[in-house]
């Protein structure tokens, strides 16, 4: 792999990917059919991004602003749901957290968003876009508008290990290839212990089939998962692993994404493949793990999936201003450091990774080196106005291989079909 420094880091160009980034927490909060009160201030959020740090500024704004602030918490697709059912009835919350890149996009294309050049030109002072990584801006922008803020800039394909169990079964350092990766799944497949685990959510795909260099999409073509000779080797790599090899349990259909983590935090599982978002629940939840975290694997290159969310603004919503107000609070460089000491998570903002507290830490090196090989997509998925028929059309299709044990190669062609048809 080719050296990577700051500077690299700082010059980084990105892709996007529209299955998102996840997160793990618990139950969507339960909210009031009736409208807001004018001083209620209303936020939806990941409930595994529900970080202290953001919790103090969130309090704080309310303080400053003598408003009661309704920080309700979702799982990633319950949030899209009620999102999508506030457009349409026209009462909406004051700030929501975008799930991926090309979601604010989406949105804003329907009037359901705001676009943000207005605010950010008028607020010199915020930095935007000059200090955020560029590409976590571009995939974020369409036709010369901006539909959402970077909150956070990640890499979904990490590897996470147990250096303990890993080192009891013969091995001193993480795998680096596809057979590595099964080798030592194998080995530390033991008693009640798997060597991985795969996820039940679709987008944790992304890391495998890039790394055969699989395009999710070509909208100009009409086509998904090409080519597909590759397509079919990550699909049937992931599927071996859990009813051929047996090295991970069939995963559970669940709108939780914290499964491999709850199993690996419950030294149950000795690998797992992740992104940044994971090291604050292990960290907390077993301390005693000695945890490792490595570069993404090489099949036929080694690549990664972009992820991060981002703070968008409904049109509806009451005082524009004021949600311009608390995003620039949330994506402060202050703020992104204690999130980023508090949970591992990695930020967009150039300051934030030039600071000396980010640049010295061994997991943010190799969150770097993982945002260095993120695969590009088609940022066009997104302006097609389709993403989200064809994010599920591509959970049905994931859910049936990896859970059902459908046939890889018919299964691939129905999604293809489907997809195809829906644009």
């Amino acid at each position: 792999m080719p050296s990577f420094d700051r500077r690299s880091f700082l010059q980084l160009g990105l892709g996007v990917t529209v299955l998102g980034a996840v997160g793990t927490g618990c139950s969507p909060a339960t909210p009031s059919a009736k409208k807001q009160d004018a001083r209620t201030f209303t936020i939806y959020w990941n409930a595994g991004h529900g970080y202290q740090a953001y919790k103090e500024v969130i309090d704080q704004f309310g303080k400053d602003h003598d408003l009661q602030m309704n920080w309700q918490k979702f799982q990633w697709p319950d949030l899209t749901t009620k999102l999508t059912a506030d457009f349409r009835s026209g009462n909406v919350p004051d700030l929501v957290e975008e799930v991926s890149a090309g979601t604010g996009t989406q949105y804003g294309l329907a009037g359901n968003v705001l676009a943000l050049d207005e605010f950010a030109t008028a607020d010199q002072a915020f930095g935007f876009p000059g200090d955020f990584i560029d590409q976590a801006v571009v995939a974020r922008q369409y036709d010369g508008k901006t539909y959402s803020i970077p909150l956070h800039l990640t890499a979904n394909g990490l590897l996470f290990y147990n250096k303990g169990l890993l080192s009891a079964a013969g091995f001193d350092k993480p795998p680096a290839t596809w057979d590595e990766f099964l080798e030592v799944a194998k080995a530390t497949t033991k008693d009640k212990v798997s060597g991985t685990a795969l996820n039940s959510d679709a987008g944790y795909a992304g890391p495998f089939y890039s790394q055969q260099k699989v395009d999710f999409s070509d909208i100009a073509a009409k086509q998904f998962m090409v080519p597909p000779d590759a397509a079919r080797t990550a699909m049937q790599y992931m599927q071996d692993l859990i009813f051929t090899h047996k090295v991970s349990p069939a995963p559970v259909a669940t709108t939780d994404y914290s499964g491999p983590q709850k199993l690996f935090s419950a030294k149950r599982a000795a690998m797992f493949v992740s992104g940044p978002w994971d090291i604050g629940p292990i960290r907390q939840g077993s301390p005693d793990i000695d945890l490792g975290l490595a570069v993404p694997l090489t099949g036929a290159v080694q690549a990664a999936s972009m992820a991060g969310a981002g703070l968008m603004i409904p049109a509806k919503a009451k005082d524009p201003k004021l949600s311009w107000e608390l995003i620039t609070k949330l994506t402060a460089v202050k703020t992104e450091l204690a999130a980023t000491k508090e949970a591992g998570m990695s930020m967009p903002r150039k300051s934030w990774a030039a600071d000396p507290s980010v640049a010295s830490d061994p997991n943010m090196a190799t969150i770097a080196k993982a945002l260095a090989v993120v695969a590009k997509q088609d940022v066009a998925l997104s302006a097609s106005g389709k993403a989200a028929q064809i994010t599920e059309l591509w959970k049905k299709a994931y859910q049936q291989m990896i859970i059902q044990h459908a046939p890889v190669e018919q299964t691939l062609a129905d999604f293809r079909k489907q997809a195809g048809a829906a644009l």
